[in-house]
């Protein structure tokens, strides 16, 4: 009870002060029928188009992309209600009929094509995504898109959230974004920066119309004070919650938890470049031996996440028995650090009278970065290997990552999110991916992984990727640390929520409120 007095208080300072910094905003009350209150730990940003910000206008359902996925990551129909490759280059969508954008528009194939023009042209990451070469409205309902290269991934690809599906309104003449207008069962209706989005019911969706009539996304970065907003009513739904409260919430009847397997790795990035000594992989496959991924879920999440062996979880459908995961095992994990040069002395891995030292960074934006990295950090150093440990924000983590100034990032990504392994393995560990800030190079995991693209699923592509997948258990570019469990908890009030696998699906329009 002392702790939560103090929690209390806290609060009441921290809102006082806001209250003195920012403008006046019309208080939301979680307790107003139709509405629900959403705690997150994102600032949503709606009326920016950066990546990562622009996936909360498809968490929100504010836009629909043309191919979704359903709660087995299966690819089912959004608004594209068909598709298929009709040469090993050229797919031709059909698009669902009688859609309308909030503004009361027509979704056609000029409006789809448009639309993903725009967000190429806006957005280099989605350039990679897609692949896109033309793009031809063949009639009103009928979209064919031609590839740069044989792409099998491409209708996963367009589950991605990055790809909804904008109205021209939603840019100005200039073709710079100005508003999410989208076909969703949300429409846009206003931000207060650095405290709340709102969202209204689209009464002309082409789905079932939802229950609720209005969601406001309050911003809250404080993991606790998220937490201490739900139980004091102030809103009705939370994310991202710390593991502790994970568990006092269970407890409480006034409450519901939702703890759920989701897309999402936790994992150590390594620099394989000239700047550390993790160029050599000797030690990357000894440092995947020696740390202990059960103890680590254990004593940074409350077990709130499954261990991670190998890169992708066992549910994923692409992955083969196979690869083969690491183990812990310590003898193995010496014998490849002493025949890198090392010796142990008074506990110590010690070369050229240099102890063996990590510099390890992180962020602290979200919940889980700060105790996944410290613990890694605490088990690294039980096994000898020194460490020094820095949080940073994202982006300041970044800059130095991309400078080489780094030998481990801990990260969390997404690569399951679109239920296909190209996502991922080609955007980050490809040697000439963007992404990739590790300056790891594998000739051969770069063929298979441009190869892998190319074939429609079956045998072949299966093989291919667990070849794939494979050189990331054995040259070792990273250590999987954690595959992630979703948690949230609703006041009781809250019926219909059911956690999305792909990890950026709210659905709250199937979601009723007592």
């Amino acid at each position: 009870m002392h702790h939560l007095v103090s929690r209390l208080r806290k609060a009441a300072v921290a809102a006082v002060a806001a209250s003195l910094l920012a403008a006046p905003v019309p208080p939301v009350a979680a307790s107003e029928p139709g509405t629900l209150v959403v705690a997150t730990m994102w600032e949503a940003l709606p009326l920016s188009m950066a990546p990562r910000r622009s996936r909360f206008f498809n968490e929100s359902e504010i836009l629909d992309t043309l191919i979704k996925l359903d709660y087995q990551m299966k690819l089912i129909p959004g608004l594209a209600t068909s598709w298929e490759r009709v040469n090993p280059t050229t797919w031709r969508f059909t698009l669902r009929d009688g859609v309308k954008f909030h503004d009361g528009s027509d979704f056609d194939a000029e409006a789809a094509k448009f639309s993903l023009e725009r967000v190429i042209a806006l957005l280099p990451y989605a350039s990679d995504l897609l692949n896109i070469a033309r793009m031809d409205a063949k009639g009103p309902l009928e979209l064919e898109i031609e590839t740069t290269e044989p792409f099998a991934a491409l209708p996963n690809q367009l589950t991605d959230a990055i790809t909804g599906i904008y109205a021209r309104s939603s840019f100005d003449a200039e073709d710079k974004f100005v508003k999410p207008v989208g076909t969703g069962p949300w429409a846009f209706v206003d931000y207060q920066k650095q405290d709340r989005t709102i969202v209204e019911r689209f009464d002309g969706y082409w789905g079932p119309a939802p229950s609720l009539e209005k969601v406001v996304y309050r911003y809250i970065p404080d993991h606790n004070s998220r937490a201490l907003a739900l139980e004091t009513g102030e809103v009705d739904f939370v994310e991202h919650l710390l593991p502790s409260d994970v568990e006092r919430l269970s407890r409480d009847a006034a409450f519901k938890v939702y703890v759920e397997p989701s897309a999402g790795l936790y994992y150590g990035a390594f620099n394989a470049g000239e700047k550390s000594v993790l160029k050599d992989a000797r030690i990357r496959q000894a440092l995947n031996l020696m740390v202990d991924r059960d103890i680590l879920v254990k004593a940074a999440l409350d077990g709130i996440g499954k261990p991670a062996w190998q890169f992708f979880p066992d549910d994923f459908p692409w992955v083969s028995e196979t690869v083969t995961p690491y183990t812990l095992d310590l003898a193995a994990a010496e014998a490849l650090l002493t025949e890198a040069g090392y010796a142990k002395t008074d506990g110590k891995w010690v070369k050229d009278g240099q102890p063996l030292t990590l510099r390890i960074l992180s962020y602290s934006s979200r919940a889980e970065m700060s105790p996944i990295t410290e613990t890694l950090a605490t088990l690294l150093q039980g096994q000898g290997v020194a460490t020094q440990v820095q949080m940073f924000t994202w982006e300041g983590m970044l800059d130095l990552v991309k400078q080489g100034d780094y030998d481990v990032s801990v990260v969390f990504w997404t690569p399951e999110m679109t239920g296909h392994p190209d996502l991922h393995l080609k955007s980050q560990f490809h040697s000439k991916a963007g992404l990739n800030y590790q300056f790891w190079v594998n000739e051969e995991f770069d063929a298979l992984v441009d190869k892998g693209r190319t074939l429609d699923a079956g045998a072949d592509a299966m093989d291919t990727y667990a070849r794939a997948q494979q050189i990331l258990q054995t040259d070792a570019p990273i250590i999987p640390l954690v595959h992630k469990v979703f948690v949230a908890a609703s006041s009781a009030a809250l019926d219909g929520y059911r956690v999305h696998p792909s990890g950026f699906f709210y659905n709250f329009k199937e979601a009723t409120k007592k």
